[in-house]
């Protein structure tokens, strides 16, 4: 049997990647706010369906601009899944809340919808949900937690990004957070429209 190599976290390219590059330095444009950026702006527009996006440089400024436009502070708690990436619950912390870790299923790798409702207190400002390797939470039943104790819900989607959940794009739930993964080099806030 012949041995094959499994190549791990190679980025990707595409062969028309560096005329790309040639032709925003050539715009004398290559930060946040330059052609390619709006075109990319665009694209996530119409594939999502959302009223705006924003661009950031990773997930983690997506998250903490998601913690800021949902007002979180001083006192507040976030329940978010107990695996998880540092910057889901820096991004709260941060401010000043408490995360409040929740254990996972063994079948996702997800936030346990059914432990979520236990966790929730006074204090309890948002629910955050991340899409483990694009593999959805059950958000049906954390959005009915969520509106049962008026929460706000805030998806990372850094891995799931394009995925569904019953037809709809993960991370189109309530005030979002919408990331692609550091191997897509893509990161975007979604629905930030609304607060502009």
């Amino acid at each position: 049997m012949e041995e094959q190599k499994v190549h791990f976290n190679i980025p990707p390219f595409h062969p028309k990647a560096f005329g790309y590059m040639e032709d925003a330095v050539a715009r004398q444009k290559i930060c946040g706010d330059g052609f390619y950026t709006g075109k990319c702006t665009e694209w996530m527009k119409a594939r999502t369906k959302a009223a705006g996006a924003l661009l950031t440089t990773s997930c983690t400024h997506a998250l903490e601009l998601a913690a800021l436009l949902s007002g979180i502070g001083p006192g507040d708690e976030v329940i978010m899944p107990s695996y998880t990436f540092v910057s889901t619950a820096d991004a709260f912390v941060l401010r000043g809340a408490e995360a409040v870790f929740v254990d996972i299923r063994k079948d996702t790798m997800n936030l346990d919808e059914t432990l979520i409702e236990d966790a929730v207190t006074s204090r309890t400002k948002a629910i955050a949900a991340v899409h483990y390797a694009g593999v959805s939470c059950e958000m049906d039943k954390i959005c009915q937690i969520a509106e049962k104790y008026q929460l706000k819900v805030i998806e990372d989607a850094a891995q799931a990004m394009m995925c569904t959940y019953h037809g709809r794009l993960l991370g189109t739930s309530g005030i979002t957070a919408v990331t692609a993964s550091m191997k897509r080099k893509i990161t975007v806030w979604e629905k930030a429209a609304q607060f502009f």
